[in-house]
């Protein structure tokens, strides 16, 4: 086992560009050790040389790692080597104010693209965890945060990942995305993950329109817009809610009549469904609920009439007709 000789007295100083000035007495360092009795170099001693072999000019790391820093001061000094500029992070805590990790959901590069998250909203989040630029502004294009950025502005308390600010963010970058351009990603990650919705990438750009205002998260447009790809399963908690309903069945008929004989365009499906509910007597949240179950499968959907358009006029009446066969 070899140590590295370390004065008795004096300080090791050392400027971080977050911290200020950071001082560590020599007497409370010891001598510590370069290299173990298995002739195995420790990591404070093989990263300053690793580093000044490579002409390293500054290491910006966690602040976990601020005290190693003096000891790997004095292998720079003993090799005559230039001491870097340190600057160190502060830690990443999850919203319980402790260090992030696995229970606070993803934390990883590979989680949030799994996840949904595109690439420019998570740069934009991450950039802001223990960074500002002022009080107010939150959103930044790459190239603006690589103008803008410096660890002078850097927060040496610790940052929260607040998935939830996170999740708003993806959104609204995704909402900002033309509408083609968030087609091609919704197409690229459903086949990365062998959706079958992938199989079908027109109805996906047809689809997309409608889902944009409605998703936060790529991940997010399958189960809330698969009813219209292919054949639905009536959830059953969402269908009892609605079919308990005393005037279901007149319901149900009242609007696949009315549906048989319009024009089939957004705004006409939308004017008919609004006169069942004024020749009926109800709301236009009992009679649209009741549709919406019975051509979606679930009470939650994107737009009810642009999606009863999207099924087509013969697809819309046989998932009415085999609601009322429920009743």
């Amino acid at each position: 086992m070899i140590r590295l000789r370390t004065p008795d007295e004096g300080v090791c100083v050392v400027d971080d560009l977050v911290r200020g000035e950071v001082r560590f007495e020599y007497a409370q360092l010891g001598d510590h050790v370069i290299v173990r009795s298995d002739s195995v170099p420790t990591y404070n001693f093989a990263n300053p040389i690793d580093d000044a072999d490579m002409r390293i000019t500054h290491v910006i790391r966690g602040e976990d790692l601020l005290s190693s820093t003096p000891r790997q001061v004095l292998v720079y000094q003993g090799l005559g080597a230039p001491v870097p500029s340190f600057a160190h992070l502060p830690l990443l805590f999850g919203p319980d104010r402790k260090r992030l990790s696995k229970r606070h959901g993803a934390t990883s590069v590979e989680e949030l693209r799994e996840a949904g998250y595109l690439a420019e909203a998570v740069v934009n989040f991450l950039a802001l965890l223990g960074w500002h630029f002022d009080s107010e502004r939150e959103l930044f294009t790459r190239e603006e945060l690589i103008g803008l950025f410096s660890l002078e502005r850097v927060n040496p308390a610790p940052a929260v990942f607040d998935a939830k600010k996170l999740e708003w963010m993806n959104g609204v970058y995704l909402r900002a995305l033309p509408t083609f351009d968030l087609a091609e990603r919704l197409i690229a990650y459903l086949g990365e993950r062998g959706s079958p919705l992938a199989s079908q990438p027109d109805r996906v750009v047809e689809v997309t329109p409608l889902a944009q205002e409605k998703i936060a998260t790529l991940a997010e447009f399958e189960p809330l817009c698969s009813f219209l790809f292919g054949p639905i399963e009536i959830d059953r908690e969402a269908w009892e809610r609605v079919a308990g309903h005393e005037r279901a069945g007149e319901i149900l008929a009242a609007v696949q009549a009315a549906l048989a004989a319009c024009d089939w365009t957004v705004d006409a499906i939308e004017e008919t469904l609004r006169a069942v509910c004024d020749e009926l007597g109800l709301k236009p949240r009992v009679v649209f609920g009741l549709i919406r179950v019975a051509v979606t499968g679930t009470s939650i959907s994107p737009g009810l009439f642009e999606s009863v358009h999207l099924l087509g006029r013969d697809e819309a009446l046989a998932r009415l007709g085999a609601a009322a066969a429920r009743l």
